[in-house]
């Protein structure tokens, strides 16, 4: 039999990609900001301030 698992509500996922699990900083524009607001994917990430910084590691670093 299966156990229960907690299944994530669409707002509960939508909190947890806004809150991310890092903060990132833009070396562009110095912006600082959860990592979930720099991606849509998890993959691809793109400063949410200027929109000119991209990458981890690039545009945008860990703090």
């Amino acid at each position: 039999m299966l156990e229960s698992v907690e299944l994530l509500t669409m707002p509960s996922l939508q909190y947890q990609r806004e809150q991310g699990r890092d903060m990132l900083e833009c070396r562009s524009c110095g912006a600082t900001f959860p990592e979930g607001q720099a991606t849509n994917d998890g993959w691809h990430y793109e400063c949410p301030q200027c929109n000119e910084a991209n990458g981890i590691g690039q545009g945008l670093r860990r703090i």
